[in-house]
């Protein structure tokens, strides 16, 4: 065979110069073929090779060039609110949120833009210079930014620029201003089972505009990691607090009525402990509202959340009326919740069986793929390896570019009728087709069936009764202030708490034991007054305010010991 010799070959790392010709195509000894390289034939001259061309390529100009400066700011910019808005529509057409509810987004970010508007509308004359460093990542702010954010000074750094958690935070905001019965664990789980766009995110945008942003940008948002839930509770706080007091909107209250009942359905508890949540809720003044200012302690931040307040209002109520010790106590009269006792062994029976009725097909869902370990994947079968694989391909397998004519031979996908076949995403005709809600169901059912009668005693006064030995509603109430000190029954119980209310066990724990300690403070401050009463002792107005300050730094002393 007849080797010409030529350049380096350079394909994969060939350094091979010696090239041979076949059918026109020009290979080098090793055989790769030579791309812009081809020989072809002269029709005039027949018998020869032919006369070498060569093919030149299409020079990929500057319609790949990424932009930088103003333009890469402003394309961010577009692309963020392009991703906003496939969020927005998500939520409207998939999970039944109102259709006013992309213009309130809509509306909460024209004055999130406020703050950009000098630069989008700047236009210099060099801006398409290359070496034009974009100003985003600047760590100094500039003159305009330090004038408009002089009154609002967080401690977080994402309220400079729109990170994707604020897109989530803007859409949970305007949820709230709708007064829409949403939690963030609702978010959380809509972004972990990627009903909308976050991890990925990139994946959504057109190729042209993810051609021009740069490397930082896409960084941005591409992310690839699951957010904490907590980052979610500080992330949405921070937002919060940023069109408060920059832009003077009133947030509502949460719609307690409405989220105090889907976690009452979803505790599997008696419905009574709703009206003793809003006595409690009056009792600790609590507001259900986003605090307007960032105290100085971190740690008393998440006790006043909204939704930590409630949840921590539901399990005191809880508490109260059906205990976890296992301890009779005998109501007064029929009238009061407690002629009815918990049976909580069953109940936590019932919690496991709506555990395994909702991953009883056996397969994989979005949800547990994207959490999957490389210890998961050596336990389970095939089937789940196929549709754990199908997930991985769909998500993080580039397709927007061409595949070789040689990739085309081995395909990685299985056919679409066999993974059609297994998808689990088949649609529904109503809410009582869904397997979710028939669970539930079966939940309520087994668990309030199991509810047991409690003895009516009535009172013959305090000191007979403990004479008697009688227990009474409220009587030897426990206080757990340790994870320790929680028995199993009241564990499963904080742990689901905790979980709906989007905090870690920890957490819970110690916002239920700085409320009971403020709730405790609160009887004693009673029965003083009821006992001083008995002499005729009057405390005024300015001892009682004494009094309100003294307790108030007894309280925050009891805060400081159950964190510590």
């Amino acid at each position: 065979m007849d080797y010409v010799t030529r350049g380096v070959c350079g394909q994969e790392g060939c350094r091979e110069r010696r090239y041979y010709l076949d059918n026109g195509l020009w290979f080098c000894r090793r055989g790769h073929l030579q791309e812009g390289r081809q020989v072809e034939e002269d029709p005039d001259d027949f018998g020869t090779q032919g006369k070498t061309h060569r093919v030149k390529k299409e020079k990929e100009g500057k319609s790949r060039k990424t932009y930088r400066g103003q333009p890469a700011y402003t394309l961010y910019l577009q692309a963020y609110q392009l991703i906003l808005w496939k969020q927005c529509h998500a939520l409207v057409q998939n999970h039944g949120f109102p259709e006013q509810f992309e213009g309130v987004v809509r509306d909460l970010w024209a004055l999130r833009l406020q703050k950009f508007k000098l630069r989008i509308n700047d236009t210099t004359d060099d801006e398409d210079d290359g070496d034009h460093a974009p100003e985003l990542f600047s760590s100094q702010p500039s003159q305009t930014e330090e004038s408009d954010d002089e009154h609002f000074k967080s401690r977080s750094s994402v309220l400079k620029w729109p990170h994707l958690l604020d897109a989530v935070a803007l859409c949970y905001l305007a949820a709230i201003l709708m007064r829409l019965p949403v939690c963030v664990n609702d978010f959380h789980r809509l972004i972990i089972r990627q009903e909308i766009p976050y991890i990925r995110s990139m994946r959504s945008l057109p190729a042209e505009m993810k051609n021009k942003l740069p490397p930082e940008f896409v960084a941005r948002l591409d992310v690839n990691r699951l957010p904490k839930i907590e980052n979610l509770h500080r992330g949405f706080l921070n937002i919060a607090l940023y069109y408060q007091q920059r832009f003077g909107i009133i947030l509502p209250p949460l719609n307690s009525t409405l989220v105090l009942y889907r976690h009452i359905k979803r505790l599997a508890i008696p419905i009574d402990v709703y009206e003793a949540t809003g006595k409690l809720q009056e009792l600790l003044a609590f507001t259900y509202e986003f605090p307007k200012r960032l105290r100085k302690d971190e740690r008393k931040i998440s006790f006043h959340l909204p939704e930590v307040q409630l949840m921590v209002v539901l399990v005191i109520a809880t508490k109260l009326l059906f205990p976890f010790d296992g301890i009779t106590r005998y109501p007064t009269t029929t009238k009061e919740p407690s002629t009815q006792a918990m049976n909580w062994e069953a109940w936590m029976g019932a919690q496991r069986h709506f555990a395994d009725q909702i991953h009883r097909n056996g397969k994989i869902g979005t949800e547990e793929a994207i959490q999957l370990t490389d210890k998961d994947v050596l336990d389970m079968k095939p089937n789940q390896l196929d549709e754990y694989m199908d997930w991985y391909e769909k998500n993080w397998l580039d397709t927007s570019k061409d595949t070789p004519a040689i990739a085309k031979m081995f395909p990685i996908s299985r056919a679409e009728s066999e993974t059609a076949a297994n998808s689990d995403h088949t649609p529904t005709s109503g809410p009582e087709d869904d397997p979710m809600e028939a669970a539930l169901t079966s939940l309520l059912q087994t668990a309030l069936q199991e509810i047991l009668p409690t003895e009516v005693i009535p009172s013959r006064g305090e000191e007979e009764d403990l004479e008697e030995g009688l227990a009474r509603p409220g009587d030897w109430y426990q206080r757990y202030r340790w994870e320790s000190a929680l028995p199993i029954t009241a564990r499963t119980f904080y742990e689901l708490a905790a979980q709906l209310a989007g905090i870690s066990l920890q957490t819970l724990i110690r916002a239920v034991s700085i409320a009971e300690f403020r709730i405790a403070k609160w009887h004693e401050n009673q029965r003083r007054s009821e006992y001083l009463a008995q002499f005729g002792v009057d405390l005024g107005d300015e001892a009682g305010d004494a009094m309100d300050v003294i307790n108030e730094q007894l309280s925050e002393l009891g805060d400081e010991d159950e964190a510590s």
